[in-house]
């Protein structure tokens, strides 16, 4: 069973009118936790946010430079879009403890797994 699939639920979808790209991102499993890590370059801090939705995590994200209108650009390596990223949560996590990270254009989430989904050791008697 996945932990996270794309989709797109309605009252996220919205919520953010502008052009969007989805950010590179890439997710990673320990026995305790879910990593999201979410790359959104030439998007600041403030400009970012993520919504816990029902089944749904989304990520928003903001591009906070724009290009004054007499410049002409030759190249661009990050694309002229907000970025939007939906994400399906599965019953396995603990969606009121997840904690985010925002350090240069790099966003990690902690996901962490519900208590009852942890391994345990059961103790062998006699």
């Amino acid at each position: 069973m996945n932990l996270l699939s794309k989709k797109e639920p309605q009252t996220l979808a919205q919520t953010a009118p502008h052009r969007t790209i989805t950010p590179r991102y890439g997710v990673s499993e320990t026995a305790d936790a879910f990593t999201i890590t979410a790359w959104l370059p030439g998007v600041e801090r403030a400009s970012v946010e993520t919504i816990v939705d029902g089944e749904n995590l989304a990520i928003f994200g903001r591009r906070a430079w724009v290009a004054p209108e007499q410049w002409t650009p030759v190249y661009r390596e990050i694309p002229q879009a907000d970025y939007r990223l939906v994400l399906g949560l599965d019953h396995r996590v603990d969606r009121e403890a997840i904690r985010a990270e925002y350090s240069q254009g790099v966003l990690t989430l902690t996901v962490p797994k519900a208590e009852a989904v942890k391994p345990r050791r059961i103790e062998i008697k006699g």
